[in-house]
């Protein structure tokens, strides 16, 4: 064993002796490129023509050794390139050929597809190459001009959506309409939006904005038509902003109203006309030196007279008075309806007067002197319980489209147009809604869309609807009227409607 071992060795020892002329060569160019990098390579020609055929099996185990291969034709250019160099770059060393077989060995033949796709990309030609352009075929120029010539149609589809465009932006405006509510103001959200379904009131204030824009006590105007002008914005931060100086103007003549706790929103919009109110001398005067004339929208819109007369139950005598309102308050008759509720606040009820004659008792009736063109309604949807606890009161009333309304003047048609409504079971807590007709499309569309505010979010509705959800929950409806009328069948007809639909929604309860 250790014989042939030792023969193995030396029979080794003896090939790497008989070595060809291409190892010497491989070992003087090595030696030269670690000693001398700027020397030139040896003439190599011999050593590629006179290859060893006994190093031949040694490749396999040991490995090819580095041998740098220069032909004949480009020896002259390197031994000149050489002498010239004084200092030689570091040349990376060429790896053996064993080593390439072995990694084409591991490498996988890439599929057909990637192949010619590889090939599609490598043939797109480079940014300085020209390309020619052939130019369209005959049947591609045809085709080309057969489009031109044939209108294009449009799909059954496409027009059925071309026609319910106008519905989708209306939709997607109303997204738009909510306002944000950072801290308890629903109160003050639902107001203004009910407020900004009053298109002629809020049209009668933007057009006489020359006239207040002057004043600076009209911060209250100014920032009313502030948040108008961005109803349709989808900036909360921007609305928010507009809103807490809407709240600051109002908190300038009503105090209780500047904190973040909840309020009533009926007293709240009653301070909001008042306030609107109280500037008209002010900018009457200033529209008078511009040679102008200022009228105030909420009394030319909201503003209506009452006239109570008294009369003694004994000698008839009786005094009369006027008084101006901007709304109307309610008792609640459960189950009833809103004309009722109206008719039982103009019945006489008693009073206790000590006349002249000697008596002390007396009747007084209310009336209407004027009519509104908004007629603003609050429910008495809060009192006082016999402990003195405040509570609410939640029977349902029935409310109805229309309504009709009787003065010394004449009567007049009314239709629900707004309503606030407050959801909650207790008068401590709560919150505040609105719900308004969409103002492009109008009272009498057969489409009958409304528009539930809840503040930022948004909701599409109808007016059924709302009468119907809102019989628990209504505090304030707002009413507008169509034309004046006297004593027109129209008024007799709709009151004769509501008549009837009341006895029917009581026969089923």
């Amino acid at each position: 064993m250790f014989l042939s071992i030792f023969i193995m060795f030396i029979f080794l020892y003896t090939v790497q002796k008989s070595t060809s002329v291409t190892d010497v060569v491989a070992d003087q160019s090595r030696q030269t490129r670690t000693s001398q990098r700027s020397v030139a390579v040896p003439d190599a020609s011999a050593a590629t023509g006179n290859k060893d055929e006994r190093s031949q099996w040694r490749f396999p185990l040991f490995g090819r050794p580095f041998i740098k291969e220069i032909h004949p034709e480009k020896e002259k250019q390197n031994v000149a390139t050489s002498d010239d160099k004084t200092t030689g770059s570091k040349q990376k060393a060429k790896k053996p050929r064993w080593w390439h077989r072995c990694k084409k060995r591991r490498q996988v033949a890439p599929a057909v597809e990637e192949q010619s796709l590889k090939e599609r990309c490598h043939s797109t030609p480079h940014q300085d190459e020209v390309v020619e352009f052939k130019g369209l075929t005959k049947e591609e120029e045809r085709l080309l001009e057969e489009d031109k010539k044939v209108p294009p149609t449009v799909p059954k589809k496409e027009e059925e959506d071309a026609v319910s465009t106008t519905n989708i932006v209306r939709h997607q405006q109303g997204k738009c309409h909510g306002l944000p509510n950072p801290a308890q103001i629903c109160y003050m959200n639902s107001c203004l939006q009910s407020l900004l379904t009053l298109e002629d009131f809020v049209r009668a204030i933007s057009g006489q904005e020359q006239v207040w824009s002057l004043i600076p006590e009209a911060t209250l105007m100014r920032s009313f038509m502030d948040i108008k002008g961005s109803h349709l914005s989808s900036d909360a931060r921007h609305k928010i902003n507009l809103l807490d100086a809407f709240k600051k103007a109002v908190s300038v003549w009503a105090p209780e109203f500047q904190d973040l706790h909840q309020k009533d929103a009926h007293e709240f919009l009653t301070s909001v006309l008042e306030q609107m109110r109280c500037l008209g001398p002010r900018l009457q005067g200033m529209a008078a030196s511009m040679g102008r004339v200022y009228s105030c929208p909420v009394e030319d819109h909201l503003v209506f007279k009452m006239q109570n007369t008294r009369t003694c139950k004994r000698c008839s005598a009786g005094s009369t008075r006027e008084e101006e309102f901007t709304n109307l308050s309610l008792d609640l008759v459960p189950g009833g309806t809103v004309e009722q509720m109206l008719q039982d606040y103009l019945m006489e009820t008693q009073l206790e007067y000590k006349c002249v004659c000697g008596a002390t008792t007396s009747g007084q009736r209310s009336s209407f002197v004027t009519l509104p063109r908004v007629l603003v309604l609050h429910l008495k949807r809060f009192r006082f319980s016999p402990s003195f606890q405040l509570e609410k009161v939640c029977d349902p009333v029935v409310l109805f489209r229309e309504l009709v309304v009787s003065s010394n003047q004449g009567g007049g048609c009314y239709s629900l147009v707004s309503t606030i409504s407050h959801i909650g079971l207790t008068a401590r807590s709560g919150h505040y809604i609105s719900d308004g007709t969409d103002l492009d499309v109008g009272m009498e569309d057969p489409t009958d869309r409304w528009f539930t505010y809840n503040d930022a979010e948004v909701t599409e509705t109808s007016g059924d609807s709302v009468c119907d959800q809102r019989q628990k929950n209504a505090y304030i409806l707002f009413y507008k009227r169509h034309v004046r009328v006297q004593h027109c069948h129209i008024c007799t007809e709709v009151t004769h409607i509501n008549e009837m639909m009341w006895q029917r929604q009581r026969h089923k309860h």
